[in-house]
């Protein structure tokens, strides 16, 4: 029965909250409109760090076969891939890619058409063949690729296509130079070279030639001695040594290779990996199930259930003024059932807050919880003892602010703003992902920061992420820990308080 005067006091407080119908409102409503707003204002890219690569993003539509049994737009991707300091982001279809550019998501999108291949395989040196250069590079549109441009962010844009241009230079050119000079073994090659090379006759020979002068395809004629077979052997060697001669002559080069990799002879230093897309802006006006909810309901949540010293604090400093707690000195209560009366009813409070943010998080935003392999019943094993962790320390710290303080004013300087600035250095306002990295061991001096490390461990916005499930151990017991510690102060301040 030594237990019933603390538990009396926990059903006091709870019902004087429950009379306040507009505290319990703005205690459950709050946090979730404080979302629904930020969820509306902020852009997908809230909450991740700004990369540092080109973000090339890409729509393949080719389907014809070049060179290395692959079509020439595989090429253009691999050789994005392999350029240090880029990242590629493949588009499944025009239609996503339009929409992206005219909702500013995208600077430029670089669309491959169906007829690349085949309009590659077309560009030659010779006049028959399509000549794709111009000053800047390549004519787009004569090789059926096309640029989408925002128009509002036309440096972004020119700096994709800049970067797509010299992915193509590095693939049509070699390709070009690779058939040219397979062109000089071609019959029709060497029989042009063989009338144009025209070569003094010995005097000797003088009277077999009149003019004194004779070209290499009269002499191939005469070595072969009218064999047409040997003729033609003939021209093929001509053009073999005229190959052999040139790749000599300029050995550092394949000139064969029609690749970038295999004329140059050089190694690629890049290592990228290509991405697909994936719609992270969600639907509709609250932008349902975009990958900031992932963010924002752990963040608001945490943010708010520390706030809730209020609560405990104002209750205590009313209780003090009304010599409410001087009469409770007469009853078997002792400072140590005070403290526990006052800490559960934060506690309750705090989980029913939080349970129902979660709630509406998975509800109204459509947030996900944990990898999309677990159960129902996984999510909720992993979730519920570090919602309770958090409640923990958060009526730990209310307690401990009620106990400390004197009057209201005192409430708000011990309790708001501590736990504001535990938010800021938690993470809660800013993502820790934007702060310089020598700062961000600063969130781990705050439970804020605990709670909130644990929460984004399980609400990764990759549904195939991996949640370090003892890290989330770790930081449910940091949050108890700290919690009861807090409780153990606020005990021995209340013990003090009751003896004078």
């Amino acid at each position: 029965m030594a237990d019933w005067p603390m538990l009396a006091v926990a059903r006091k407080d709870l019902l004087l909250l429950a009379r306040d119908r507009r505290s319990v409102l703005l205690l459950l409503a709050l946090p979730g409109f404080f979302i629904a707003v930020l969820g509306v204002l902020l852009g997908e890219g809230f909450g991740t760090k700004a990369d540092d690569r080109v973000r090339v993003s890409l729509v393949d539509l080719d389907r014809g076969t070049g060179i290395l049994g692959s079509s020439f737009a595989r090429l253009v991707r691999d050789d994005l891939l392999e350029t240090p300091g880029i990242r590629v982001e493949l588009l499944p279809d025009i239609e996503t890619a339009r929409r992206l550019v005219a909702s500013h998501e995208r600077a430029a999108v670089i669309i491959l058409g169906p007829e690349f291949t085949s309009r590659v395989n077309a560009c030659s040196f010779l006049p028959e063949g399509i000549n794709p250069f111009f000053r800047e590079g390549i004519h787009l549109d004569r090789v059926g690729v096309e640029v989408l441009r925002d128009t509002r962010q036309i440096a972004t844009a020119s700096l994709v296509e800049q970067v797509g241009q010299v992915s193509l230079l590095r693939v049509v050119l070699p390709y070009m130079i690779g058939k040219a000079f397979e062109r000089l073994s071609d019959p029709d090659f060497i029989e042009i070279l063989a009338k144009k090379v025209v070569l003094p006759v010995p005097p000797a020979f003088r009277p077999l030639f009149p003019g004194g002068k004779v070209n290499l395809s009269e002499l191939l004629r005469l070595g072969s001695g009218g064999d047409a077979r040997l003729e033609r052997d003939y021209r093929a060697r001509a053009g073999q040594g005229v190959q052999a001669a040139i790749s000599e002559q300029f050995a550092r080069y394949d000139l064969l290779g029609k690749t970038w990799a295999a004329l140059t002879r050089s190694k690629a230093s890049g290592t990228a990996k290509e991405v697909e897309y994936a719609d992270t802006a969600g639907k509709g006006w609250l932008n349902r199930g975009a990958a900031r909810y992932q963010i924002l309901v752990p963040a608001q949540s945490v943010l708010f259930a520390f706030l809730i010293v209020l609560l405990a604090g104002s209750i205590l400093v009313a209780e003090r003024s009304s010599g409410t707690l001087m009469r409770l000195r007469l009853s078997p209560l002792g400072p140590g059932g005070l403290a526990i009366g006052k800490f559960l009813p934060v506690l309750a409070v705090s989980l029913i807050q939080n349970s129902v943010l979660f709630a509406a998080g998975w509800a109204v935003f459509g947030m996900r919880f944990g990898p999309a392999a677990w159960t129902t019943a996984e999510r909720l094993l992993v979730l519920a003892p570090l919602m309770a962790g958090v409640s923990v320390a958060a009526a730990g710290m209310a307690v401990l602010v009620a106990a400390l303080a004197r009057g209201e004013l005192q409430v708000a300087l011990l309790g708001a703003l501590p736990a504001l600035v535990g938010a800021v250095l938690g993470g809660c306002v800013l993502p820790r992902e934007l702060f310089p990295e020598s700062t961000r061991w600063l969130a781990y001096l705050t439970p804020h920061g605990w709670a909130l490390n644990a929460y984004l461990e399980l609400l990764d916005p990759d549904p195939a992420g991996s949640p370090d499930l003892m890290r989330v151990a770790a930081s449910c017991a940091v949050l108890s820990v700290s919690g009861l510690a807090c409780l153990v102060v606020a005990w021995r301040l209340l013990a003090r308080e009751w003896r004078r």
